[in-house]
């Protein structure tokens, strides 16, 4: 019987699946322009240029590299940032490379070297690094790298962990006090931008942000916040998971999507927001997943993790139950994760009886389950959690021999 409810509750992720020409390893960054996608591994760049159809892999950019952090390609040539190495460049998509670290050397531990993203405006790259701000080098000549602004350190923000673009606007995310900095083309200088409206906010970590067309909408360790300019007025929008370890975005028009990490347990969660952020759906949980990164293709969503390279068509997120009927509905009617109580909501087509039971990632029964007999229409029951280990569970509503799965997330 477990076995057979174990493949009830297969997990949405099921229409995933791992890019086999890349190695099931940690994954850092993806970056994709039409049908050409990079993806940045330990030691190698991977590249595809017909849609993820087939894939190339580089040589090593440098000796000794152990991630490669930001990946970029632009007229033909493909920019590597390395995490403590500097930035690589090639002219053979990754068949033979050059240093490219002229200006961006020294430092407190070389940290002008611990790069983690770039960003592109006009014929200028831009580099994000892990402790000495932002830094910038004109792609037209030989110039060499320079460093692009001075407001990080006093604001003890040289830990930069994202670049984002919105139309000529760039936003960093960076330091650990609620702050984002944003500059636009001609300014002498960053502008800081208090995420709670108000000042410094110790703590609050801004990790990346996306903009979607209309709105910027930045991740931190404690939810999202969106503006229209990039600027106050934020807007706090809690996703109900608790604390978040990491927060990336892609976005297809102005669909968005966002991989969550949580803090409190090893689990990623994706959903997708058509309103700027402000709502979100779709829901997929991958327990014991960290997702670092995201990037549209085509018609295909990439998801850079620990595990290797993913992918899944953009329009699709589940497949429902086999026979679900239309009106047959299962929801959480509270935050996740949850912790000692929580409830779950239920919709019947018709009267009958019906019955809640939680399983564990293995298919065994956690915690008693429910039966009862119902009216046709919303119910709500409690469930407790107290006997229950942290970690991810599947709960599954049987009613009129049809299903509903909910994933639930349970932590002390």
């Amino acid at each position: 019987m477990a076995l057979g409810l174990l493949a009830v509750a297969a997990p949405a992720s099921a229409q995933w699946t791992r890019v086999t020409d890349i190695p099931g390893t940690p994954i850092f960054s993806v970056w994709t322009n039409g049908d050409t996608i990079a993806a940045g591994a330990d030691t190698a760049v991977y590249v595809s240029t017909n849609a993820g159809a087939s894939w190339s892999r580089s040589a090593k950019p440098v000796a000794g590299v152990a991630s490669i952090q930001a990946v970029w390609i632009r007229n033909g040539r493909l920019y590597a940032g390395t995490f403590g190495q500097g930035a690589h460049v090639s002219d053979d998509l990754g068949a033979t490379w050059s240093a490219f670290n002229q200006g961006l050397v020294g430092g407190i531990a070389n940290s002008q070297l611990d790069l983690v993203d770039f960003q592109v405006r006009g014929s200028d790259l831009y580099a994000a690094t892990a402790g000495a701000g932002v830094y910038a080098r004109n792609l037209a000549g030989p110039g060499t790298w320079q460093h692009f602004g001075e407001e990080f350190e006093p604001n003890q923000a040289s830990n930069v962990n994202s670049l984002a673009l919105g139309g000529n606007r760039l936003l960093a995310s960076a330091g650990s006090n609620g702050m984002v900095f944003v500059r636009d083309p001609g300014d002498p200088e960053w502008t800081v931008s208090n995420l709670d409206n108000i000042g410094v906010h110790a703590g609050l970590q801004a990790m990346t942000a996306a903009w979607t067309g209309a709105a910027w909408v930045v991740g931190t360790n404690s939810g999202l916040f969106l503006s229209f300019a990039g600027q106050e007025p934020w807007t706090r929008v809690d996703l109900g998971f608790g604390p978040l370890f990491w927060t990336t975005f892609a976005t297809q028009a102005r669909h968005l999507f966002g991989a969550f990490d949580l803090s409190l347990v090893p689990v990623s969660v994706m959903e997708e927001s058509d309103d700027d952020g402000a709502t979100w759906q779709s829901e997929e949980v991958f327990p014991g997943v960290f997702i670092k990164d995201l990037a549209v293709s085509g018609g295909n969503l990439y998801a850079a993790r620990d595990d290797g390279l993913w992918r899944r068509p953009t329009g699709i997120v589940s497949v429902p139950p086999t026979g679900a009927h239309i009106g047959l509905r299962f929801a959480l009617a509270g935050p996740q994760p949850f912790r000692d109580q929580t409830r779950l909501r239920f919709d019947l087509p018709e009267a009958g009886a019906a019955s809640i039971q939680v399983f564990d990632l293995l298919g065994r029964a956690a915690g008693d389950r429910i039966d009862g007999w119902w009216s046709s229409g919303p119910h709500e029951v409690s469930l407790d959690a107290r006997r229950l280990s942290p970690g991810v569970y599947a709960a599954l509503l049987t009613a009129d021999g049809t299903h509903e799965v909910l994933r639930l997330v349970h932590v002390r």
